[in-house]
């Protein structure tokens, strides 16, 4: 997984406490957003989690993650729009992104040579959602 050069360990720091803040709200809410899917203000919430991440991840150069939080936040905004309403199939592709997102958080971390995370098929997943 390459960072971009000139990241600070302490920039990196921070971009990992905030991804992980951000990927426990997904986790939470995404759920919440089956049952609540009428909530506007948990409907933004997870949006803004979304985005976050996609910002964040592009600062620090992880690019994938980008891409994937870039894939989620288009579905959510979707759906805030009232373009797309909440169904399994969207839920379901909202859980596949979140479990790939930890995945490539690992990615940052990981001591022994992973292989990189293949995002394409959640891609466009999220994008037939």
């Amino acid at each position: 997984m390459k960072i971009t050069d000139g990241i600070s360990q302490e920039d990196l720091k921070l971009f990992l406490q905030e991804a992980d803040e951000q990927i426990q709200v997904l986790d939470e809410d995404i759920i919440r957003l089956e049952k609540e899917s009428g909530n506007s203000d948990l409907m933004q919430e997870i949006f803004r989690a979304a985005h976050t991440l996609k910002g964040s991840s592009a600062m620090v150069g992880h690019q994938s993650m980008s891409d994937l939080a870039h894939a989620m936040e288009n579905v959510l905004d979707k759906v805030r729009k009232g373009t797309l309403i909440v169904s399994p199939q969207v839920i379901d592709a909202l859980l596949h992104g979140l479990d790939l997102m930890r995945l490539l958080r690992k990615e940052i971390v990981a001591t022994d040579s992973l292989a990189p995370t293949d995002i394409k098929d959640c891609v466009v997943e999220l994008t037939a959602a």
